[in-house]
């Protein structure tokens, strides 16, 4: 017998005991057609089409009639009972697997929950555990964030998923919490996808760990923008309440700068949910359609972490860019923490010079004197307000310390091999702004260098 032949008589023999053990469906059985077996041995190729005609499944014994009983030197028949069976097992299997044990819901699940390809869903969590995160690690309980975890995707999924599907998705989701000294909340918090068996094949504990890594980095990305959206949201109540700020050219360059960082943080987001994941997820689903065993669906899987761990700079032949990308993140959040500060000085500031000319106006009206430092606060209230020195010049660190940062960023990114790079090399210096930057900087360089 061929060492080929002999190989997919074992392929067949696992696909039958996978189907009896772990799909648990004992009763289901081939049943080969002799008309089709000799038809088959007669033909050079077997095509795909016959199969579904010569292969039919019912609870019964094993059966070769007489007519296809084998004989000393019938190779061509026993290479056509092996090919059938092969393709009625396997035709079985998938039709358990995409039907009772529904592998494309799990895979859906995984793509709009861990890989947060459901907005509402992020959004909701995002600004119900942002309180939660900002704390230690140690101070988080596991069960406060899954009631946190349940609402969101209750509050989210009400008017697309029936309450069965809904509760499915509960059972399976979870959250995880990694216990690190001194760790924060944000760094700790994780999502988590129990897939049982016969699911559990494709979705391996090894994809789970690829999963979760995809998830630390797109909820990192969120988080960021978060960030950055509280800032933009806070600095329009400041700005309509004190308008004398927006004279000052430190506020406007921090504004441009946040706007810089906006425009960074959109377009990875752009390039991640859509040039990396979505079309990830369509080949995925491609390859799932044309499957026609089960090492195909979970090469075809594999395939698809693969891609995306890649284009998404966790490999570890993009590890510098990685690093570069979580230091940008850092410089980003902590220059929204330094905005948050400034702008709850204003707001403070103007809230009680407001009060104090409130309180002088009244008391005058009342035929008393006015409070102390009254017409200073009348006067301060149509002035522009003085910002303290450290903040200008924390303002000026971040600044300078986020186009250094990016400025790198974006130079690993030109200059790498990789053509999905080159897409988001485009979007973020479409008007070629950064590239003339760099060009320029690189002259002074040369200079500097030449005149020492």
């Amino acid at each position: 017998i061929p060492k080929k032949l002999v190989q997919e008589i074992l392929l067949v023999g696992k696909t039958i005991t996978f189907i009896r053990l772990a799909c648990l469906d004992a009763g289901w059985v081939v049943e080969l057609s002799p008309r089709a077996v000799a038809a088959a041995a007669a033909a050079a190729d077997l095509a795909p089409a016959s199969h579904a005609n010569a292969v039919s499944t019912r609870s019964t014994s094993v059966a070769l009639t007489s007519a296809t009983t084998l004989e000393y030197g019938q190779e061509g028949v026993l290479d056509a009972s092996v090919r059938l069976s092969a393709a009625a097992a396997n035709a079985r299997l998938l039709e358990l697997l995409f039907g009772k044990f529904q592998l494309r819901e799990h895979c859906t699940n995984l793509k709009q929950f861990l890989l947060l390809g459901k907005g509402d869903f992020v959004q909701y969590l995002m600004e119900h555990l942002a309180p939660h995160l900002s704390r230690d690690a140690s101070e988080l309980h596991r069960h406060r964030m899954l009631s946190l975890l349940e609402s969101a995707v209750r509050s989210c999924s009400s008017s697309q998923y029936s309450l069965e599907s809904e509760q499915r998705v509960l059972e399976h989701l979870d959250v995880r919490l990694l216990q690190h000294p001194g760790a924060s909340g944000w760094d700790a918090f994780s999502l988590d996808y129990h897939a049982v068996a016969p699911i559990n094949v494709v979705i391996s504990s090894e994809a789970m760990v690829q999963y979760r890594q995809v998830f630390t980095f797109l909820w990192r990305l969120k988080r960021v923008e978060h960030s950055l959206t509280a800032v933009w949201r806070k600095h329009g109540t400041a700005a309509r309440l004190t308008q004398t700020t927006s004279r000052d050219w430190l506020m406007h360059s921090c504004h441009c700068l946040r706007n810089e960082m906006i425009h960074f943080v959109y377009n990875l987001q752009y390039y991640l949910m859509f040039e990396v994941l979505e079309c990830s997820w369509q080949e995925l689903m491609t390859e799932l359609a044309a499957a026609t065993d089960l090492d195909s669906v979970i090469g075809a899987h594999r395939a698809f972490l693969h891609g995306v761990v890649q284009k998404s700079l966790l490999a570890p032949e993009t590890a510098s860019l990685y690093r570069s990308l979580k230091e940008l993140f850092e410089t980003i959040l902590q220059f929204s923490k330094a905005q948050d500060v400034l702008y709850m000085y204003l707001l403070e500031h103007k809230a009680a010079t407001r009060q104090q000319a409130t309180t002088a106006a009244a008391n005058s009206a009342g035929g008393q004197w006015g409070c102390s430092g009254s017409r200073t606060a009348v006067r301060a209230l149509s002035q522009q307000i003085e910002l303290k020195p450290q903040f200008r010049q924390q303002l000026i660190t971040y600044s300078k310390e986020y186009k250094a940062r990016f400025t790198e960023l974006f130079q690993q990114v030109t200059r790498h091999a990789s053509l999905d790079l080159a897409f988001l090399s485009f979007r973020l210096d479409f008007n070629s702004y950064y590239e003339s930057l760099s060009e320029a900087r690189e002259m002074e360089k040369q200079e500097r260098e030449q005149l020492q």
